[in-house]
Parts: structure tokens; sequence; C-alpha cells
């Protein structure tokens, strides 16, 4: 069999086609999809770096920041009623009321502990108390209350006259509300 010469120019054509083909498409198209994937992983990779080098560079305003938010929790935390029941912290409210009463001259005739309420991780700790008294003491007994260390609220007040006749005297049914977290809870949270 004889080939032609423009039979060979052909073949030779075709060969080198072919070959190019198979070059273009298993060695620089492979090649060129492996710096572009390479190209673009170090281009995230780099932005990761600097968001992560922000962050770093910010660390020392987020601590800041942190012991700003401590600090303040630890001012919020010292006006709530701590203890391991809410008896025990009902009991030290009562103290803190009798103590309150005390220094005006008033003398609380009964206290009943209601039942408290839970909002989020606090316990509402009520106590009705009850005065016989007159109101000149009971607005710097309830100025006492809001002035208290701790955090105090009266959700109730209610003043009856005891003589119609004679109304200095009168008598004050209040509620007087604290607010409790279990002395764990704040180990647990200041940790």
């Amino acid at each position: 069999m004889n080939i032609s010469k423009r039979d060979k120019k052909f073949l030779t054509v075709g060969a080198l086609a072919l070959l190019l083909f198979l070059v273009i498409n298993y060695v620089i198209v492979p090649f060129i999809e492996s710096e572009r994937e390479i190209r673009e992983g170090t281009e995230q990779r780099e932005v990761t770096l600097e968001n992560y080098e922000r962050i770093i560079a910010g660390r020392a305003e987020v601590e800041r920041q942190l012991a700003q938010v401590k600090k303040k929790q630890a001012q919020l935390h010292a006006k709530l009623l701590t203890g391991s029941t809410p008896s025990l912290a009902a009991a030290d409210m009562q103290k803190m009321l009798e103590k309150i009463a005390g220094a005006h001259d008033l003398e609380m005739k009964s206290v009943k502990v209601q039942d408290g309420e839970k909002q989020g991780d606090l316990l509402t700790i009520p106590l009705e108390i009850r005065l016989q008294t007159d109101l000149g003491r009971t607005s710097k007994f309830l100025a006492d209350i809001e002035k208290n260390q701790k955090y105090l609220i009266v959700p109730s007040l209610k003043i009856s006259v005891q003589n119609q006749r004679d109304p200095k005297e009168v008598i004050v049914t209040m509620v007087v509300a604290g607010f409790f977290v279990k002395e764990e809870a704040l180990k647990e949270k200041n940790a």
C-alpha cells in the first residue's frame, strides 16, 4: 500500500490535530482548572485570614466590653435577693422590711409570703405586709423601699382609714416584691 504525499500530509495534520486535542483536553485544560481552583482557594483563605486578623485586632475592645458587661451584671445581681432557696430569700427580705419599718417606728402587723412567679431566670418573691400608721411615715417607708440596696417594687398598695372621724391613722396593706436568683445560678453565670 502506497500512501500519497497528500494523504501523508492529511494523516500528519490529523495526527497532530488529534495529539493537540488530547494535549489540550487532558493536560492544559486540567492544569488551568487546577490553577483556577488553587487561586480561588487561596483567595478564600486570604479573606478568612483577614477576617481572623480583624477579629484578633478587635480582641482588646471585645475584652473591654466583656469586662463592662460583667461589671454591670455583678451590679445587677447585687440588687437581687440571693439564697439557697426562695424561702430563705423571703426571710431575708422580711428582715430588710422589718429594719426599714423599725427605722420609721412602724410595726408590721402581719406578713404573708405569697406565691412567686417565674420571670425568665428570676423568681418574683412577693410579701404582703400590713401596717397601722399615718401617711407621713408610710411615704417615708415607701421611699426607703425605693432606695434600698436590693431591687424591690410595690405592685400593690391599699390604704384604708381605720377611724372615719379621726383619719390620721390608716391601715396600709401592700405587696412588696423582690427578685430572687439562686446562688448556684449566679456562680454558673459568672464562671
